[in-house]
């Protein structure tokens, strides 16, 4: 009988996790494993440090090497096809595509952003700068080089990179432009029924702050579209009926801090969700659902997720519409500014106006 195939994955300690035992970092930076069953990986020996054997209560150090023998197992599909805006000596600067997890995590291994430009690439020297949600798409910055690793490390760590996102939000946010000063965390008892979303209010809330002004208002004529009802598109529309056609709007967004999910939280907060959110949708049976069915049905060729009839009405999209739409920081090397624009995904034709 032949042995499983395995592959190696592997990470590097950064400052940040620096003094975490070993089973914590493997819990915080792969989500898919509790502590109990990274313990019993280690023990078995499928958690290698700095190439050899590992203890899960070793307190890790900076530039420790943390190796995972993973089976080979079965992953959703992903876009292998990954648009390269900018690279030289030390820095890839991709235009992440939808549907492309950053690094490994839940069902995915191989099939990460990380992973398929290592593979393509034939190296290993190529490490994550920062991260972007799974669905989100836009600019991604990687590092080649040590020297690169560490300085645009240090940047996004202390938030001197100016950071701009796209989002298509159903209606506008009301006001049209602002700050939303709104602190938030994880959902505490009684205010959701869904483990991972964030709120505003949250008993664990922490100072979270965007930027944002409304671009451009599009009114599209699709009358087999059920959006959801937010507030912000209630109040365009007006008395009329809740009928086609409907108001999409451009929004710019900059987070002044960083929490998780915060440009989708805040623009919820305001009244005009993003367009094919299913996590910040007012009505929580439709992530419910949308988790459901993916547990059930086969996803078809050439999709990267599946929507039903029903779900492809109402988000419109199979990604929620948040973009990366430029990023501008220092060259690691020289110093100087230099900034990137990342084009919008094709799935955004026809739902908005360019800005003025």
């Amino acid at each position: 009988m032949t042995e499983p195939e395995r592959r190696a994955y592997f990470k590097f300690v950064g400052p940040h996790a620096e003094g975490l035992p070993l089973v914590d970092f493997l819990v915080k930076r792969f989500t898919y494993f509790d502590s109990e069953h990274w313990t019993h990986l280690i023990e078995k020996g499928d958690v290698l440090l700095n190439e050899g054997p590992a203890d899960a209560k070793h307190v890790l150090r900076n530039g420790d090497k943390v190796s995972y023998l993973a089976l080979m197992r079965p992953e959703p599909v992903a876009p292998t096809k990954i648009p390269i805006l900018f690279e030289d000596e030390d820095l890839v600067i991709v235009n992440k595509p939808p549907h492309l997890p950053v690094h490994p995590t839940g069902r995915y291994l191989r099939n990460t952003l990380i992973n398929i430009l290592k593979e393509q690439r034939k190296s290993e020297m190529l490490f994550l700068a920062h991260r972007l949600d799974r669905e989100t798409s836009g600019v991604c910055v990687l590092t080649k080089t040590s020297l690169a690793k560490d300085k645009i490390y240090w940047q996004f760590f202390k938030n001197e990179c100016d950071k701009t996102y796209w989002g298509l939000t159903w209606g506008a946010p009301l006001p049209a432009s602002g700050v939303v000063d709104a602190p938030m965390g994880p959902a505490g008892p009684g205010q959701s029924q869904i483990r991972i979303k964030q709120v505003v209010g949250s008993p664990e809330s922490k100072q979270a702050k965007t930027k944002y002004h409304t671009l451009s208002t599009k009114w599209i004529e699709a009358p087999e579209w059920t959006p959801p009802e937010w507030p912000g598109m209630r109040k365009m529309m007006k008395d009329r009926a809740w009928k086609s056609p409907w108001p999409i709007s451009l929004v710019e967004a900059k987070p002044i801090t960083g929490r998780t999910n915060q440009i989708r939280v805040h623009l919820a907060h305001l009244g005009a969700g993003i367009v094919g959110d299913k996590l910040y949708d007012p009505d929580e049976k439709i992530f419910l659902a949308f988790k459901d069915q993916n547990r059930s049905l086969e996803t078809r060729k050439g999709a990267f997720i599946q929507l039903s009839p029903e779900l492809r009405k109402h988000l419109i999209l199979d990604a929620h519409a948040l973009h990366a739409r430029k990023l501008a920081l220092r060259h690691p090397r020289s110093g100087k500014m230099i900034e990137f624009v990342a084009p919008a995904p094709s799935s955004w034709q026809g739902l908005y106006s360019p800005p003025k």
